[in-house]
């Protein structure tokens, strides 16, 4: 093991903003917690942001890197499609050279593992950090020598201890007004019944609770979704949060399935489940168990939000009857559940142990992660690389940090300021199309041709 601090990079890409909470706690846990120089890397470089072409700062290829870490936001260009995955992969091939232990940190590895797999080969990398049970490596990965590539099982998510004290200053300080909460995007068929369970759940409770005088606040509306600390402070406001394990059953590795399903979507908007899966991924469902718990289902511990959550596995950390109330995955005895939920007798036992058992023990925090992920990599390292001396560069570090936190604010600015400032065109097409309904098209056709060279216009 080091002696010296070991000199870490982390390299991600933002892909939208605003992002959630829980995704910024997990790029910046090896900064908060490692013991070691963590340098940030985002690709998404100038105003093409995610297809950016830009080259790695030649002083990042300077520095003697330990370990290379490829954060779940980075390998997640493969969502974007192939040409975002062709992009970021030219612009990280010079860190091919570097001598450090590489490795990968990919979520939803259920679609696209041929670009992870195509990723971890061109690459050379040497560790995959999975968040699916182990069960299903051989299946999501094939194409991979296994005897060369180390896997290691971790969370897709932990909790932060700055959040943890946030999040008890909140509840002390606000009244729990919602007796039930529930928001997760409206999640497509093909993830398979077990990922659409997350979009049916919310439509039977709804229709059950009709019937039940409760204060309710569910929805599957992306316009809903809470980002930075509104999360926390929604989740503190409820007496109970509905809940499904994170996964898909459904093995969609070059991504046809999802390009399908999009397609017959649009034929067919009002179709049931069991006509898309006919269509599209006939006799697949189940064949996959990619289930994992999700980062809410921690954070509903340190809210003190008792869970109602589908029966499932939850990585044998949550316990049903003892940190949550269970539902039958058929959804049959939700009625019951409710009751229980109206009489709301036994949730401050169940949270206090939930609280107790997953938060105060710190087993699931994120510098317990962060520790785990850095000893990994470690091993994997030679005696002879790792026994060298390297001089620390702070005043390098510090530029990073600062690079790092400006490409978040140049983000901001193309997202949401550059699109606002006025062009010649916020004045041209008001008067082209002014033109038009005045009924001198012809006109405006030559004015068009000689501003923009396009001859077609409507």
């Amino acid at each position: 093991m080091l002696k010296r601090k070991p000199k870490i990079l982390i390299v991600y890409k933002c892909l939208d903003y605003p992002i959630r909470k829980t995704i910024v706690e997990n790029i910046y846990a090896f900064r908060n917690y490692a013991e070691a120089d963590c340098y940030y890397l985002n690709l998404d470089i100038g105003k093409e942001m995610i297809f950016s072409k830009e080259p790695i700062p030649d002083y990042i290829l300077k520095i003697d890197f330990d370990i290379i870490l490829f954060h779940y936001c980075f390998i997640a260009s493969r969502w974007a499609g192939k040409k975002c995955y062709e992009l970021a992969l030219q612009q990280v091939l010079p860190l091919k050279a570097s001598k450090a232990i590489k490795a990968v940190m990919p979520q939803d590895e259920h679609m696209g593992s041929e670009f992870i797999i195509d990723f971890v080969n061109k690459m050379d990398l040497d560790i995959v950090f999975s968040v699916s049970p182990e069960t299903e490596w051989k299946q999501l990965y094939k194409g991979l020598d296994f005897n060369r590539v180390k896997f290691h099982k971790i969370l897709t998510g932990y909790l932060d201890d700055k959040a943890v004290k946030m999040i008890n200053k909140l509840v002390k300080k606000t009244k729990k007004d919602i007796d039930i909460g529930y928001r997760a995007r409206k999640l497509p068929q093909w993830l398979g019944r077990h990922g659409y369970m997350k979009t049916l759940v919310a439509e039977v409770f709804k229709k059950e609770l009709n019937n039940f005088n409760l204060n309710t606040s569910i929805s599957t509306d992306p316009n809903d979704t809470f980002f930075g600390d509104d999360w926390y402070k929604f989740m503190v406001r409820c007496k109970y949060m509905i809940g499904v394990e994170g996964g898909s059953t459904v093995h969609d590795p070059h991504g046809d399935i999802t390009k399908n399903g999009l397609e017959y979507l649009k034929k067919y908007p009002d179709c049931t489940f069991e006509e898309i899966e006919q269509a599209c991924f006939p006799n697949l469902d189940g064949k996959l168990q990619y289930i994992a718990i999700s980062p809410r289902h921690l954070e509903a511990c340190a809210t003190k939000t008792c869970q109602i959550l589908v029966e499932s596995s939850f990585n044998d950390i949550l316990k049903p009857g003892i940190h949550y109330i269970e539902i039958k995955k058929d959804l049959s005895n939700i009625k019951e559940v409710i009751e229980i939920v109206s009489d709301d007798k036994k949730r401050q036992k169940i949270v206090d142990d939930a609280y107790s058992d997953i938060v105060e023990s710190g087993q699931w925090s994120y510098r317990r992660a962060v520790k785990f992920v850095i000893e990994s990599s470690l091993k994997q390292a030679t005696d002879p690389y790792f026994s060298r001396k390297t001089s620390r560069k702070i005043l390098i570090l510090k530029y990073n940090h600062f690079m790092d936190w400006l490409s978040w604010k140049k983000y901001f600015y193309w997202q949401n300021i550059s699109p606002r400032i006025p062009n010649k065109w916020t004045y041209i097409i008001p008067m082209i199309d002014f033109l038009k309904y005045i009924g001198l098209k012809n006109a405006v056709k030559k004015v068009y041709v000689a501003i923009k060279g396009q001859k077609n216009i409507s």
